[in-house]
């Protein structure tokens, strides 16, 4: 029987800590560039934050959730499963539209303190590599040397995409072809 008990475990406790310190994170970043806003771009940057709260707050809600059901144990390990499953992709989508929202802030900040200059762009192109570079790490060490399995991952595909689009949406922004609000 105690055998049992200690399969339901589910160690999501850190997740709730890092799901948690990411809310903090994100409240204190919008309070903090509404006190110094950039010309433009704070819409975007506040809805994009605004939603990854959101998405944390759900992650740390069912994190909770499936550990609470985990200890109960009258639910099934597979919906227990479902929730902690959800909780991963909450947190990765609002972990996702925090790396947009950083990377218009940075490069709306440097358009304001440099002008127009080309390497102004080079923020945004060098901090979305550098956590794509992070992401194949993972991938790499998640799937045990096997990291195109990893690249094939739908949701990890999916939140690159975006990230791209907004890096898109920064150079269209720079050439003047489309205005970041």
């Amino acid at each position: 029987m105690e055998q049992n008990n200690n399969a339901k475990n589910l160690n999501v406790r850190d997740w709730i800590v890092l799901s948690t310190t990411m809310i903090a994170a994100v409240l204190t970043i919008l309070a903090l560039i509404w006190q110094a806003r950039p010309s433009t771009g704070i819409v975007s940057i506040t809805f994009l934050l605004m939603l990854s709260f959101v998405f944390f707050v759900n992650s740390v809600s069912s994190n909770s959730r499936a550990n609470f059901e985990a200890k109960v144990g009258k639910i099934s390990e597979k919906k227990i499963s479902n929730f902690v499953t959800f909780a991963e992709y909450s947190f990765g989508f609002g972990f996702t539209l925090v790396i947009n929202a950083f990377s218009i802030l940075g490069y709306k900040y440097l358009l304001d303190f440099m002008g127009r200059e080309v390497y102004v762009l080079i923020l945004p192109i060098a901090f979305l590599l550098t956590a794509w570079f992070i992401i194949i790490i993972y991938n790499f060490i998640n799937y045990s040397g096997k990291v195109w399995r990893g690249l094939r991952s739908l949701k990890r595909n999916l939140w690159t995409l975006l990230e791209i689009i907004c890096l898109v949406f920064i150079v269209l922004d720079f050439f003047g072809i489309l205005v970041i609000p």
